[in-house]
């Protein structure tokens, strides 16, 4: 079903073989062309100001409600990873799954957590285990690298993903996508954990 590329104490980085990474993206891609929801990618409860959404994050999203053989392929790799590599509660397992695009120059999102513990009163699900599957080649777009920092501020590591390629990796790890130069990534991105 996938190789493993990186293995460390903060992020696994591996690869899908092509039919999983294909039935993922065809289950995806049935929901996303039957009923399209886009919306333009927001941070935190939208009380910000639009600006600083830019500034710091600049995508299109959909959530996907269908899609069930897609999601239970990603949902299986992420608690083999976490069993063999993390063991961190996702009990409730995941909520969301967000399809995620890339498409405009620019487009972006700067460093973030996407759980940060201090936040725990505003919150009925605690995430604990994020995944980000990439659903492009990496031959039709440029920019758009992922970083993430695999311990402390001083490594950063950075992956231009390829069609199948995955990264996963405890919630509160800062990470970013750098912005997009040309072409489109698309990304599966979901978040596993469990409630308060």
């Amino acid at each position: 079903m996938y190789d493993i590329n990186l293995a460390t104490e903060n992020v696994v980085y591996g690869t899908l073989d092509l039919s999983t990474s294909f039935k993922i993206l065809n289950s995806i891609n049935a929901e996303v062309k039957s009923s399209p929801t886009f919306m333009t990618a927001e941070i935190g409860n939208g009380d910000e100001e639009e600006a600083v959404f830019d500034s710091i994050r600049k995508a299109t999203v959909c959530w996907l409600e269908k899609s069930e053989e897609g999601k239970a392929l990603v949902d299986y790799l992420v608690k083999e990873i976490n069993t063999g590599y993390f063991d961190l509660d996702i009990s409730n397992s995941a909520v969301e799954y967000q399809y995620t695009v890339y498409s405009n120059p620019n487009d972006h999102y700067d460093w973030h957590q996407d759980y940060y513990p201090e936040d725990i009163d505003d919150v009925d699900f605690i995430r604990t285990l994020s995944i980000s599957v990439c659903l492009t080649p990496d031959d039709v777009y440029d920019g758009a690298e992922f970083f993430i920092k695999d311990g402390n501020e001083a490594n950063v590591r950075v992956f231009k993903m390829k069609f199948g390629d995955f990264i996963v990796f405890p919630s509160t790890c800062e990470h970013r996508v750098n912005a997009l130069r040309e072409g489109e990534r698309v990304s599966l991105v979901v978040w596993y954990g469990h409630s308060k």
